[in-house]
């Protein structure tokens, strides 16, 4: 808005042209919307499973969401993918989008995504998780991560998770562990209220009931 009052206080002072000023106008009217396209953030996609076999993949590049099995649809600003019983599918998304979980009984691989939600008797694989908020129970979860900054949290009733936090991870672990089995190992400092990798930007909380939690760095 400052830019574009003083072009045009320019052009009343005589030292731009009308045509000068509209030059001007257009080249910062598109480097603003260079910036909001930096910013934006990708759209949710809700994944609905019970009884499924699922492979969700973060591809750099992508433009926009595409899935083959199950049914996939726009939702909002968003798009839903559901798939029942028996049924399989795979859905390509752009890195680092945010996928929220409502899965039962399901098997489920998800790679280059941002995990929220919760599961109920499934079994997860994450490769290079860009972020995490998730409720497990009675499931397992074997996940890489890649934690840079936020915050994250994993809560694990009757569930067994195992978490290797990738190179380039920076974060607080803190956890809450009751009638649970805990393993901490690799390059971690210990910390008030946890442990730390590096300078411990992100945070990730971790609530374990009657589970097993290995953490590794």
């Amino acid at each position: 808005m400052e830019d574009r009052r003083r072009i045009l206080e320019m052009v009343q002072e005589g030292v731009l042209s009308p045509e000068e000023a509209l030059e001007l106008l257009a080249v910062l009217e598109d480097r603003e919307e260079g910036r909001a396209e930096e910013g934006l953030t990708p759209p949710l996609v809700r994944l609905v499973a019970q009884g499924a076999e699922v492979r969700v993949v973060g591809e750099k590049g992508l433009a926009s969401p595409r899935a083959e099995g199950g049914e996939f649809r726009q939702e909002g600003e968003g798009h839903l993918f559901r798939l029942g019983v028996g049924e399989e599918g795979r859905l390509w998304i752009p890195e680092g989008s945010p996928v929220h979980l409502e899965a039962k009984a399901s098997n489920l691989e998800l790679s280059r995504v941002a995990l929220s939600g919760q599961a109920h008797g499934c079994n997860l694989e994450g490769e290079e998780l860009l972020g995490l908020d998730l409720r497990l129970v009675a499931g397992n979860l074997e996940a890489g991560l890649l934690l840079k900054e936020g915050r994250h949290g994993l809560d694990l009733k009757a569930a067994n998770a195992e978490l290797r936090f990738l190179p380039g991870s920076d974060l607080l672990l803190e956890v809450e562990a009751r009638l649970s089995s805990l393993e901490v190992e690799g390059a971690w400092t210990r910390a008030p209220g946890g442990y730390r990798l590096g300078e411990g930007r992100a945070v990730l909380r971790v609530r374990a009931f009657a589970s097993n939690l290995e953490v590794e760095a």
